[in-house]
């Protein structure tokens, strides 16, 4: 049996990554108090796949970036996903940067 060294590992990684791409890419994290009131700094730092975490006292809430158009009159949907609950949190990209739009609930009900 041979040994294979952190080296071997870090060497074997960076082969894999470069095979996959872009896919290969780590979600971004970042927190905020308030998911109706995010920076125009991070909204367009955001992309695809990565998360936006709501710190509300001691709670944390992960929403997801599910849709980001790029372009004036695009925006970005960040989603968040419960046993009960499915929210979206959306913001435009107007001439004057990011504005917040709107916020949709949705109510998951079992089927009877």
């Amino acid at each position: 049996m041979s040994v294979i060294n952190k080296t071997d590992i870090c060497y074997w990684l960076e082969k894999i990554a470069n095979a996959l791409g872009a896919s290969a890419t780590v979600p971004v994290n970042y927190e905020v108090e308030n998911i109706n009131a995010i920076s125009g700094d991070i909204l367009s730092a955001l992309k695809p796949g990565d998360h936006v975490i709501k710190v509300t006292g001691a709670m944390k809430h992960t929403y997801t970036v599910s849709y980001k158009g790029v372009g004036v009159g695009q925006g970005i949907c960040l989603t968040y996903v419960d046993a009960g609950t499915v929210e979206t949190v959306a913001y435009d990209y107007t001439g004057s940067g990011w504005a917040y739009n709107s916020t949709d609930h949705t109510t998951l009900t079992p089927d009877a």
